[in-house]
């Protein structure tokens, strides 16, 4: 009966999980990230996304913040310290408005006093536009400051709240992202084109469109399908870099066939797809395609190339070390 229970309880939890959202990244260089969770939110900047747990823990903390500040605003003591300053606000802002009043009298005294006595009619216009301008300045920033002292208590609990959300939030930045891929089987494309800059012929140079980056990102998964058969060749360059050069120079340059090696991969854009990858002829076509998939085989060409010359370096240079004495 014990084992029964076990197995029905193993079930259960594993319905659980499987029912859980879990919502996945396609990435711009054709990745794709397994979230721990779902999607719930995305700016210009970031996606922002949670596990069940921490949603119902964001929740929790919310909730309880809330009543906090509902049984604070709700007490005697809050209130009357509210009033309070609600008083002294509106007694400085009707400070304020008396001074300002003082100032625009003042100031229509003034223009008439220079109207009728100064003969340079472009000084008095640039004089009057500037105490115009300072005025009405005065006059927006006594409307924004009463504005602010009425919403800064509330805006003290947004921030509050926005650390709770952050705190139970995790994120990724949308730079990196191409669509949303729904635990239902539904994709968000959330990926937008950002102009680079201005070309010289005055035409603004843009990122690839969606359709275009679709291409690309085709391009990034199947250049990382490229032969790593360059791991062989840099073994190579490697092992043979390494006894020469401790045989009959020095050591300390055996680095150097390896590392002209991978800036000779770094400097070429040739790669083609294998006829392994039954590549669409049509994709070959495609500037984007072929750029993401030059990009993904190049990385992974050096890659391989490194590895290998690595492991050849250190094999060459150890062989050389253990066998010069008998040479010798």
């Amino acid at each position: 009966m014990s084992v029964y229970r076990f197995l029905t309880f193993l079930i259960l939890v594993s319905a659980f999980f499987t029912g859980t959202a879990q919502d996945t990244l396609l990435l711009t260089n054709g990745k794709y990230k397994k979230l721990k969770g779902e999607v719930v939110f995305y700016d210009y900047s970031d996606v922002l996304f949670q596990t069940p747990e921490q949603k119902a823990k964001m929740e929790e903390r919310l909730n309880d913040l809330q009543l906090k500040e509902d049984a604070k605003r709700s007490s005697e003591k809050w209130i009357a310290k509210q009033e309070a300053a609600r008083k002294r606000n509106a007694e400085q802002r009707q400070k304020q408005r008396q001074l300002l009043q003082e100032r625009k009298t003042n100031f229509e005294q003034e223009l008439k006093k220079r109207s009728s006595v100064d003969s340079d009619a472009a000084a008095l216009e640039r004089w009057k536009n500037k105490q115009t301008a300072e005025l009405r300045s005065t006059e927006q920033q006594i409307t924004l400051d009463s504005a602010l002292q009425a919403e800064a208590e509330d805006s003290r609990l947004e921030r509050k709240k926005g650390r709770i959300r952050q705190r139970f939030t995790n994120s990724v930045s949308r730079q990196l992202v191409f669509s949303i891929l729904r635990a239902d089987g539904t994709e968000e494309v959330i990926y937008n084109a950002d102009t680079l800059g201005l070309l010289a012929d005055g035409d603004y140079e843009v990122e690839y469109g969606v359709e275009d980056m679709r291409l690309y990102i085709k391009g990034r998964q199947d250049g990382r399908k490229h032969s790593f058969h360059d791991a062989y060749i840099g073994a190579a360059t490697g092992l043979v870099s390494g006894l020469l050069f401790t045989y009959f120079l020095d050591l300390f340059y055996a680095p150097i066939p390896p590392a002209i090696g991978v800036v000779i991969l770094a400097t070429r854009n040739n790669f083609q797809p294998s006829r392994k990858l039954q590549v669409d002829p049509a994709l070959l076509g495609s500037e984007a395609y072929m750029d993401g998939y030059i990009q993904s085989a190049k990385g992974r060409k050096i890659l391989a190339f490194t590895v290998g010359a690595v492991g050849g370096l250190g094999v060459g240079i150890g062989v050389a070390i253990a066998t010069s004495p008998a040479l010798q």
